[in-house]
């Protein structure tokens, strides 16, 4: 019989990158905060649906996925735009929450 094979893991500068529907989460599921994208407007070019907003949240973790305190939040026009910007503003986060 042969081995269940192991999906891998999408990931994006080491962390884990994750979509449900028009939410993506970023980041290590066992930290303290992750980096939650929710996609609020999309526009048509050419055959494909593409992201236009995108609401960027940096949460705590500690509870239900999703759903923590919201700790800094932005809207930016783009996916780059705004995995950029979360992806700083969240490992700035864990390290003011280590020390």
């Amino acid at each position: 019989m042969a081995a269940a094979k192991k999906k891998k893991m999408l990931t994006y500068n080491g962390k884990p990158i994750m979509r449900c529907g028009n939410r993506i989460y970023y980041g290590d599921l066992s930290e303290k905060l992750i980096l939650v994208l929710d996609i609020t407007e999309t526009k048509k070019i050419g055959d494909r649906e593409v992201a236009d907003k995108i609401l960027v949240q940096v949460m705590d973790n500690t509870g239900e996925l999703g759903k923590g305190q919201v700790f800094r939040k932005a809207t930016r026009d783009n996916l780059y735009k705004a995995l950029d910007t979360g992806e700083w503003w969240l490992n700035s986060a864990i390290k003011q929450f280590a020390s």
